[in-house]
């Protein structure tokens, strides 16, 4: 029992020591914490400045879509206008094709019987100043019209 007594006089006399270091490593703990608390409230304090300006970023880029949205609106409506204008265009035209048909072959050939008239009344040639080869201009764009009808009914036809 002696021994039990011993022992515990030696830890009446630790225990408070151990106390006392406990303490020591306990508050040095705490004084970490609030340092690592003062860390965290900084870097929230960041984050918050951060998403305000991504906020303020993102306000700003929602009115540039807006205005590309509404500039994308125009140019298909535009487009689309366009388009039922061109439609209407042609669908007109080819209803009246065959009437626009008639009216320019009458127009040409009746230039090409005054040329014809004019040749007859001159046999020798005599108003022509350009050689025999070359064709007045009359006759080219009554040539190029044709061509042009023929290509106009090539395409109605495909």
């Amino acid at each position: 029992m002696e021994t039990l007594a011993s022992v515990s006089q030696v830890f009446l006399y630790l225990l408070p020591i151990v106390g006392v270091i406990t303490l020591g490593v306990l508050i040095s703990v705490l004084i970490k914490m609030r340092g690592i608390m003062n860390n965290v409230n900084i870097t929230v304090t960041g984050v918050n400045d951060a998403v305000g300006t991504t906020n303020g970023y993102l306000k700003e880029l929602n009115t540039t879509v807006k205005t590309v949205n509404n500039m994308a609106m125009s140019v298909e409506a535009v487009r689309a206008t366009t388009e039922r204008a061109v439609k209407k265009a042609a669908k007109t035209a080819s209803k009246q094709y065959d009437q626009v048909k008639t009216a320019v072959t009458e127009i040409l050939e009746k230039t090409a019987a005054a040329t014809k008239e004019t040749k007859e009344k001159d046999p020798k040639n005599i108003v022509r100043v350009a050689s025999i080869e070359e064709k007045k201009p009359e006759e080219k764009a009554v040539e190029a019209v044709k061509e042009v009808i023929e290509a106009a009914e090539n395409a109605v036809k495909e």
